[in-house]
């Protein structure tokens, strides 16, 4: 079994170096791996310096560049198409791996059809950016060089000797926030093997993730319709579950970002936000809709994996398709209207719904079937739109 470790790159030239570097460092057979890089496009140094480092890489690098940027699903895309690993291990260019991260990611393939997923909460500063400083407060990691570097826009922190030799991982912190909090949730209640967990692609971070490569290109790949930040690698994961991925989390496996200024833009990530929901706009694919959007709502986010079982238990049943399809419609409803869409084509449908009758049918969905979740975020839903 060999892997295939697929980078896609943009203007990272300084933190993709420090990635291979790590790569370079790996404690498993240097024929277990390739790496396989595509430029998505940089106008920095980046080309050269891939080119500059094949020269030394102690395993094989095949390398691409592309003379436009039409979205990271594109790049990695290409660099499926190159691959020619069983495994494929999704590393973007500013990770760094620990050195036993191929060896980890392999061994969790003995086993056939398993979509690993790696910790997401590890990051660490390599490099200063001034950007960076304006956001002192969100960066623990900080705190050991606040003030060294201010009169410049980019310098090097920790040197190459540091990534070549692990040392790097004293400097390593814990990214916070909701989203690494809620990951932290998960495990701590479903366990690495993520059983009785119905949505595990949320977990499928392509900076650190594998599966195989057959059963990638068998889902289509990634949807390269998804050019701006956001969702590609959800979409990808959502149709390696829907196939039978059966889905781990490999807490050993833990790679760090390095932190540099965001390309983080809040149009993107809306307009990434209505193309997955108008894609997967069907009732077998509500656990897509409610986790893309259901903080818009007043839905227990605590309880959302109850909710998706009681969705994917009424699903058996065809004569729950109609209050199914009404969440939907109201979920669509109340995306549309958070992000300022037009309502014209659901106003309509929003002003034949009878509230009163609904809330009956609720009532007896939890009393009679104890779908007590589904009516509860139904309820909240109603509430939200119909005050």
């Amino acid at each position: 079994m060999r892997a295939s470790i697929i980078i896609p790159a943009f203007n990272s030239e300084e933190r993709l170096y420090y990635n291979l570097l790590s790569l370079n460092n790996q404690d498993c057979s240097f024929n277990d791996f390739e790496v396989v890089i595509v430029d998505n496009g940089s106008a920095d140094n980046t080309a050269s310096m891939v080119r500059g480092f094949i020269k030394n890489a102690r395993f094989n690098i095949k390398f691409q560049r592309l003379n436009e940027n039409k979205g990271i699903a594109r790049g990695r895309n290409t660099a499926i198409k190159m691959a020619e690993g069983d495994i494929l291990i999704f590393h973007d260019s500013d990770m760094i791996a620990p050195r036993d991260f191929v060896t980890r990611h392999l061994k969790n393939h003995e086993e056939k059809n398993i979509v690993v997923c790696g910790v997401p909460w590890k990051r660490i500063i390599t490099f200063y950016y001034n950007e960076l400083e304006k956001k002192d407060k969100d960066y623990d990691g900080l705190k050991y060089i606040k003030n060294a570097y201010n009169k410049t826009e980019k310098a090097p922190i920790l040197n190459k000797y540091l990534i070549m030799n692990g040392m790097y991982e004293k400097y390593v912190f814990d990214l916070h926030g909701n989203f690494i909090d809620g990951v932290k949730e998960i495990i701590k209640k479903y366990g690495n093997n993520l059983a009785h967990y119905s949505i595990p692609w949320r977990l499928f971070i392509t900076n650190n993730a594998s599966v195989e490569r057959e059963n990638v290109i068998n889902v289509g790949m990634f949807d390269e319709q998804i050019v701006g930040y956001g969702f590609e690698d959800y979409d990808l994961g959502i149709r390696l579950y829907k196939s039978g991925g059966k889905f781990i989390f490999d807490d050993k496996i833990a790679s760090a970002h390095q932190e540099h200024p965001s390309n983080i833009r809040v149009n993107e990530y809306n307009e990434n936000t209505r193309y997955i929901c108008n894609k997967y706009n069907n009732i077998y694919f509500i656990d897509v809709i409610l986790v893309c959007i259901s903080y818009l709502t007043s839905i227990n986010q605590i309880t959302l994996n109850e909710l998706v079982q009681d969705i994917d238990t009424m699903l058996e049943d065809r004569s729950f398709d109609y209050i199914l399809n009404m969440f939907l419609n109201l979920l669509q409803f109340q995306r549309k209207k958070s992000f300022n869409e037009d309502l014209t084509s659901s106003l309509f449908y929003i002003s034949n719904i009878n509230v009163i009758e609904v809330f009956k049918e609720i009532n007896m969905i939890e009393d009679i079937f104890g779908f007590k979740y589904f009516a509860r975020a139904m309820v909240a839903l109603i509430k939200d739109i119909f005050g």
